[in-house]
C-alpha cells in the first residue's frame, strides 16, 4: 500500500503541474521507478514483495529490541537527547518519538504481511494456500502481531477501534494456524521442504508464545512440543546500509556515541551468556561511568571463550527450540521437566545444580530465561506476562542510577498521538 500511495502522489503532482502549464505536450511527467497498482500483483514481483515482508519484520524487531530493553530492565542509558530519558524511566507517553516509531514500524510490518497474503491470492487463486511465499507472509505476519501485543497496551488495526493485547495475540494465533495449514499443503505441492519445515516450526513457536501470554497453558505446551529440537531462526544484519545495521553496535562501540549499559539485574553475573566489560568505562555522551555490554548468547559472534564487541553485521537468533522448552517449562510449572531445564542451563555456564521446588524453582526459571534471551526483544513481554498472570513485578523501581530520577509505572507503550490524531475510532 505504501508503494500504491507513492505512485498516486506522483500522479497527483503530475496533474497539478500539467494544469499549471495548461498546454498539451509541454510537460510530460512520469516516474519510471513508481510501481503501479496493477504491478503489485505481477508474479514477477512476488519475491520482491515477500522480501519486503521479511525486511520490514527484521528491521522493526531489531529497533524494538533496543528500546523495549530500556523500558524493561535489560538496559540503562546515559544520553542527553530528551526523548530517551522517559523510555528508561518508564515515564513515556503518546508523544514520545520512540513510541511513535515502534508503533509505526510494527503497523507497517504486520500490514505488509497481511497485504502480501491478499495479493498472493489474487496472483495464485486457491493455489496460494499451498505456496511457500504465503507461508512466509503468514508466519512473519503472525510474529508482527505477537510483538505488537507484547509491546503495546492496545492497538487499532486498519483505523479500527483499539484491540487489547489479548485480542492481538488471538489474531496472531489465527495467522499461525493458517500458516500450519499452508505448510502441509506446500509440502504436498513440492515446495522446498527444509524452508517449509523451518517456517512450520516458527509458526508453532509463535502460537506457543502467544498462548503462553494469554495464560492458555495447555495450548502453549502443545504448540511448543511440536518444535524440532534443532530449530532456530535469525534476524540478519549487514554492513550494506544503516537500516540493516545491528542497533547495538553504535551505542556500545561508536567513536563518539557509547551510551548503553546492561541493566542492574544483568551486571556482574559471572555468566558467559551476559558478558560486559570488566571495568566501568566513561559514557561518551554524558560522562557517566558504566559497564558496556558485549555480544550476549543469542548473538551470532558469541563464543564461550571470548567477549566480543557488537558489529553492524552481527545477527540475532530471535526464535529457537530453546525458547520452546522454556515455554513448556513455564506452562507446566514447577515440575521435573522445569528443574532439568534450569540445571541444564546452569551447567552450560559452569554453575552448580540446584534442588528447588515451587515458587523458588519458577523464579530460577525466569532468571535463566532472562540470561539466555538477553537483548532479543522478549523481555518487555516477559515482564508484562509475569505481572499480568502471576502478580510478579520485576520492572525497575526506585531511582534510576544514571538519571537520579524516580522510575514511573509504565508497563506497556501507548497508542501514539499521531494515530490518535488520524483515527476517528480513537
Amino acid at each position: 500500500m505504501l508503494l500504491k500511495k507513492h505512485y498516486l502522489m506522483n500522479g497527483i503532482l503530475a496533474l497539478l503541474l500539467f494544469g499549471t502549464v495548461a498546454c498539451d505536450g509541454i510537460l510530460d511527467v512520469s516516474n519510471p521507478g513508481a510501481i503501479e497498482e496493477g504491478e503489485l500483483t505481477d508474479p514477477a514481483l512476488e519475491q520482491t514483495m515477500i522480501n519486503g515482508v521479511i525486511g520490514e519484520f527484521q528491521y522493526t524487531h531489531s529497533y524494538t529490541s533496543q528500546w523495549t530493553g530500556t523500558v524493561a530492565d535489560e538496559l540503562l542509558l546515559d544520553h542527553t537527547f530528551a526523548p530517551t530519558i522517559p523510555m528508561v524511566l518508564r515515564t513515556l507517553d503518546e508523544n514520545n518519538v520512540y513510541v511513535n516509531n515502534i508503533y509505526s514500524f510494527w503497523q507497517r510490518s504486520r500490514a505488509s504481511a497481511d497485504d502480501a497474503v491478499d495479493r498472493l491470492q489474487v496472483i495464485h487463486g486457491n493455489d496460494a494456500w499451498a505456496k511457500l511465499n504465503t507461508l512466509e507472509a503468514l508466519a512473519y505476519g503472525g510474529y508482527s502481531y505477537v510483538m505488537m501485543a507484547e509491546t503495546f497496551c492496545e492497538a487499532p488495526i486498519n483505523v479500527s477501534a483499539p484491540y487489547s493485547s489479548a485480542e492481538l495475540f488471538g489474531m496472531a494465533i489465527e495467522r499461525f494456524e493458517q500458516a500450519l495449514e499452508v505448510a502441509d499443503n506446500a509440502l504436498a505441492a513440492g515446495e522446498p521442504g527444509a524452508r517449509v519445515e523451518q517456517l512450520r516450526n516458527l509458526a508453532n513457536l509463535g502460537a506457543a508464545r502467544a498462548s503462553l501470554n494469554l495464560g492458555e497453558m495447555a495450548d502453549a505446551e502443545s504448540y511448543a512440543s511440536r518444535v524440532d529440537e534443532d530449530f532456530e531462526m535469525w534476524i540478519r544484519h549487514s554492513e550494506n546500509s544503516a537500516r540493516q545495521y545491528n542497533p547495538f553496535r553504535d551505542p556500545t562501540t561508536g567513536a563518539n556515541n557509547r551510551y548503553l549499559s546492561p541493566g542492574l539485574p544483568f551486571q556482574n553475573l559471572d555468566d558467559i551468556r551476559v558478558p560486559h566489560t570488566a571495568e566501568m568505562l566513561t559514557s561518551l555522551v554524558a560522562g557517566t561511568m558504566m559497564y558496556i555490554p558485549y555480544q550476549p548468547y543469542s548473538f551470532s559472534d558469541w563464543t564461550p571463550e571470548d567477549s566480543l564487541e557488537f558489529q553492524r553485521s552481527t545477527d540475532v537468533r530471535f526464535a529457537s527450540a530453546l525458547e520452546a522448552r522454556y515455554i513448556i517449562a513455564e506452562a507446566q510449572g514447577a515440575t521435573g521437566y522445569t528443574l532439568n531445564l534450569v540445571n541444564e542451563r546452569r551447567e552450560f555456564v559452569g554453575h552448580d545444580e540446584v534442588n528447588l521446588a515451587g515458587d523458588d524453582l519458577m523464579a530460577e526459571l525466569r532468571e535463566q530465561r532472562a540470561r539466555d534471551f538477553y537483548l532479543t526483544g522478549k523481555r518487555l513481554g516477559d515482564l508484562r506476562r509475569y505481572l499480568n498472570l502471576y502478580g510478579i513485578d520485576l520492572f525497575p523501581s526506585g531511582t534510576d542510577p544514571f538519571q537520579g530520577q524516580t522510575y514511573g509505572n509504565v508497563t506497556c507503550l501507548p497508542i501514539p498521538q499521531s494515530e490518535r490524531n488520524s483515527n476517528p475510532n480513537l
